[in-house]
């Protein structure tokens, strides 16, 4: 088993397959310890990475079987109007595409039409193994922390009396660190925001959103962490 997935915040990753993928991309993702890894049948994409990112595998061969039956661009437009991000990863070599009948051209010309219209990224990968590496790096730059988060909001250094305020505020940066996607900045800046841990939890989802740096998706996590009976 290989060390943990590094790279990002969202830390462990949920990953949700449709129940319909290959057996051994289940065992790809499962190298990672802090990836948690679950099938059931998804209605958009074939993978869900915790619910911020969609990705739609296809082999070069399925890709074109879809391509003649008109799954393919129906597939594109549900990806297109869902509210996660997506990408499609094209998957297989190049020498897959002879006999399949279809042109290199065509294939470009199609991929480029739904970039282009869709606003879908397409991605290529020559293997299962790769596929799962480019859905983990996609994951990672997607939920970074934006560079305009460093340069228009500095990290926030509180301003009172160093005798007793830093050890709470450690505390308390420590307990919102433990919620989903709540790194030490964002904790600080919701203690900044609401000034009490009380009134952090107790915040509605508008005025959790109005913080720099925490979206839908965090807020709904917090909720459902707070509000979970045992």
């Amino acid at each position: 088993m290989k060390d943990f997935l590094k790279g990002s915040k969202f830390y462990p990753l949920e990953i949700v397959i449709d129940d319909r993928e290959p057996d051994a991309m289940l065992e790809y993702l499962l190298f990672y310890k802090n990836i948690i890894v679950r099938k059931e049948r998804l209605l958009v994409g074939d993978f869900r990475l915790d619910s911020e990112l969609l990705v739609e595998r296809k082999s070069i061969s399925d890709f074109c079987i879809s391509l003649k039956d008109g799954r393919f661009f129906k597939q594109a437009a549900k990806l297109s109007n869902s509210n996660i991000p997506a990408c499609i990863i094209i998957e297989g070599r190049k020498n897959v595409l002879k006999g399949i009948g279809f042109s290199k051209n065509a294939l470009q010309a199609i991929l480029l039409s739904v970039s282009l219209i869709f606003k879908i990224p397409v991605l290529r990968s020559k293997s299962q193994e790769e596929t799962v590496k480019i859905m983990l790096q996609s994951f990672r730059q997607l939920t970074k922390d934006r560079l305009a988060d460093y340069k228009f909001n500095p990290r926030w250094k509180p301003k009172f009396n160093r005798q007793k305020s830093d050890k709470f505020l450690k505390q308390k940066v420590h307990i919102l660190e433990g919620f989903p996607g709540i790194g030490a900045d964002k904790a600080e800046q919701l203690i900044k925001h609401f000034g009490s841990l009380q009134h952090v939890f107790n915040a509605p989802e508008s005025e959790l959103l109005k913080v720099v740096g925490i979206g839908k998706s965090t807020v709904e996590k917090m909720k459902m962490i707070l509000n979970e009976s045992s």
